[in-house]
């Protein structure tokens, strides 16, 4: 069982690793699309290398998913993920969606033929059910972290526009510094916010529809002040003065709340994670205890039944026990 254990955790590794690269030579391909237009070509009859044909088909099977109505209107849900600025169709993510499962599936039918067993139905549906939502799982994730980053950039973001509004620059002007001066993700959001105004869009609704895509409250004040400003009048600096006050003052109260509830968060971690070593510890003491999990459809059925209570219990202690700032 050790053995098997081992094989499967060094699969896993391998499986991660091979997405990983496949990630960042996408990232790649793409990076250099971008900038192929600019750039001469010495050679226009040279051979497509390995990549370049594997990008091809990708862009096959992209345009051939799109014919399909069904898959298209699915797809719409994921165009939130979209990073701003980047030309990328939402049907991707199923496409990506469709790879990673049948990976997942792909590895877990090595790791049972290593054992000289067979995979049955429900174990090929819960394989490819759970690589099919890994990568949901991911994009939330990088979301949440994109957004927090957002955030905690926000005061920094209005600063330096009050800023530039008393050195006398222009509404446009002040955006441009700011895309220029602050850090990412924040910094491309202001780059939207400027193109969107450089095509005639008024600076409220330009920053109402950053507020839609970030989906903050910080933004969402931002856009109610500016639309008041452009319908009532008004001095543009004495606002962001006070919108600057505003988020100084709440980022304030969210620091002294965090600390006041930094036990309480603790104890939500450590209770998340009590189930977590419970069970290593048995399997440590006897590996073979949960053998008969893996080699029934009843075992299966069983893990996901456990699995579908450990998230239960994991909403209800986040909803009871930890505190929100």
């Amino acid at each position: 069982m050790n053995r098997v254990f081992i094989i499967r955790l060094i699969l896993g590794i391998l499986a991660f690793t091979i997405i990983l690269l496949l990630y960042k030579i996408r990232k790649a391909i793409h990076m250099e699309r971008r900038i192929a237009r600019y750039s001469l070509k010495i050679n226009s009859t040279e051979e497509l290398s390995y990549f370049d044909k594997l990008w091809d088909k990708y862009q096959k099977l992209v345009s051939h998913f799109q014919k399909n109505k069904v898959l298209m209107k699915y797809s719409t849900k994921y165009e939130k993920y979209i990073p701003v600025g980047e030309k990328m169709a939402a049907i991707e993510f199923i496409i990506n969606k469709l790879l990673i499962a049948f990976c997942f599936v792909a590895l877990i039918v090595i790791s049972y033929a290593i054992q000289g067993k067979l995979i049955g139905i429900i174990g090929f549906l819960i394989s490819f059910i759970t690589g099919y939502y890994l990568y949901d799982i991911y994009l939330i994730v990088k979301t949440k972290r994109r957004t927090k980053k957002i955030k905690n950039d926000m005061l920094r973001a209005v600063i330096v526009m009050n800023n530039a509004f008393k050195a006398g620059k222009s509404t446009l002007q002040a955006i441009e510094i700011a895309s220029l001066d602050l850090p990412m993700p924040i910094a491309r959001e202001f780059q939207k916010i400027y193109q969107d105004m450089s095509y005639g869009l008024s600076v409220d609704v330009a920053f109402g529809r950053f507020a839609k895509r970030v989906k903050l409250e910080e933004a969402n004040y931002i856009a109610s002040s500016l639309t008041i400003l452009n319908k009532t009048g008004g001095n543009i600096i004495h606002v962001f003065s006070s919108i600057e006050r505003t988020l100084f003052d709440k980022k304030k109260l969210e620091s002294d709340l965090k600390n006041s509830t930094a036990a309480s968060n603790l104890v939500v971690k450590v209770l998340m994670v009590i189930p977590i070593i419970f069970v290593l510890l048995i399997y440590v003491i006897s590996p073979t205890y949960f053998e008969p999990l893996f080699s029934s459809t009843l075992g299966y059925m069983i893990l996901l039944v456990i699995g579908l209570m450990f998230i239960s219990y994991i909403y209800l202690l986040n909803k009871i026990m930890k505190v929100k700032v």
